[in-house]
């Protein structure tokens, strides 16, 4: 599947490890929904104009395809039946020998599933407020998918799914939303105030694990390989998740609006510090290819074999007693610093300078 927003994969070629064929989300009801496909219809056609639906009864080939999803293990459950089909003319996709519209698909209510780590999903839920008390309340779900959706460009295809979600989420009254590619649960509401200005809202999940050795924890996003775009991970040592986890969000929305890119050994960052882009396997499962992080010595505890540009061995014994880095950290004028401690006052002492000089009144 190619990163590219520009091209669309061609048939046939190997799909990357966690990306998925079948995007799908489960919304959630504390009482079994009555859909409409017609209003559903109507609210979609608001954001995409184009878009034909198939409400029933559906062609035995349907039924075949509704089959097949069964089998992805997408809902995990055997109760899976057809509510409305979705055509996009919109978003087309090219195949050999036609061209025919993406899809989106929404099944029928049923019991929320039992056979999901619900417990492991809470944990990652960092935006989910009510924690296992309110998802407790929850007893039927309705699952949305795309369909012929891989191969369009992945801005494309979430652009679009994105469009139907909300209008399903206004024509059903929806008010949570567990996202599959990204494993966490979320407000619906936050979801429709949020996702225009963050397009990944939803989409990526940042996750955040405790490693065997002390003060050391690893930092890794989970959604995007599912589009197509390689996820984010560092693992690191005394740098605490909120020093980290900024960083990771910034570099995944610079992939996202990268094609999806970043070269070997590229620099990211700020505030100091300089993280270097390596592609390695993921450490948390799903095994994926992901961008690995590395913010230099002594805060790195991947497996990267070099460091940013900007931390340079120093040898003189004295430098080491006196900083446990073993590394001089220097600004874009060369000016060395012994920690980043050090590095950030200098900053604010050169910023107050600035501010004082500005502030200065012009002599007549």
């Amino acid at each position: 599947m190619t990163d590219s927003t520009q091209e669309q994969p061609k048939e046939g070629k190997k799909l990357k490890p966690g990306f998925h064929p079948v995007y799908a989300v489960e919304l959630l009801f504390r009482e079994e929904p009555h859909l409409n496909p017609v209003h559903i219809f109507e609210r979609i056609q608001q954001r995409i104009p184009r878009t034909a639906i198939n409400s029933g009864p559906f062609r035995e080939a349907e039924q075949v395809e509704n089959e097949a999803l069964r089998r992805k293990e997408t809902t995990g459950s055997d109760n899976f039946e057809l509510a409305a089909v979705f055509y996009h003319s919109d978003y087309t996709v090219s195949f050999t020998d036609a061209e025919v519209p993406a899809q989106t698909r929404v099944f029928q209510p049923r019991k929320l599933r039992e056979d999901l780590n619900w417990e492991g999903v809470l944990q990652q839920s960092w935006k989910w407020e009510g924690g296992e008390e309110r998802l407790g309340k929850y007893k039927y779900a309705v699952t949305l998918c795309d369909w012929y959706a891989a191969m369009l460009p992945f801005e494309r295809r979430l652009e679009m799914f994105q469009s139907v979600l909300v209008s399903l989420i206004e024509a059903s009254g929806c008010d949570a939303i567990y996202w599959q590619p990204s494993g966490q649960l979320i407000d619906a509401g936050s979801f429709l105030d949020s996702y225009q200005n963050e397009p990944l809202y939803g989409a990526l999940n940042v996750r955040v694990y405790q490693m065997k050795r002390p003060n050391e924890v690893l930092v890794d996003t989970l959604g995007l390989s599912a589009l197509g775009v390689p996820d984010i991970q560092s693992r690191v040592n005394e740098l605490t998740p909120d020093r980290v986890i900024p960083m990771i969000y910034g570099a995944s929305y610079y992939v996202y609006g990268n094609s999806g890119e970043v070269a070997e050994g590229q620099l990211l960052g700020g505030a100091g510090l300089r993280w270097r882009c390596e592609s390695q396997r993921s450490v948390i499962a799903p095994e994926r290819i992901v961008i690995d992080l590395n913010p230099g010595h002594p805060y790195y505890s991947g497996t990267q074999t070099e460091d940013p540009v900007g931390y340079e061995k120093e040898a003189d014994s004295e430098w080491e007693e006196e900083s446990s880095s073993g590394y001089r950290l220097r600004d874009e004028e060369g000016s060395e610093f012994r920690s980043e401690s050090e590095y950030r006052m200098h900053e604010q002492q050169r910023q107050a300078a600035n501010s004082s000089s500005d502030a200065k009144p012009e002599e007549e």
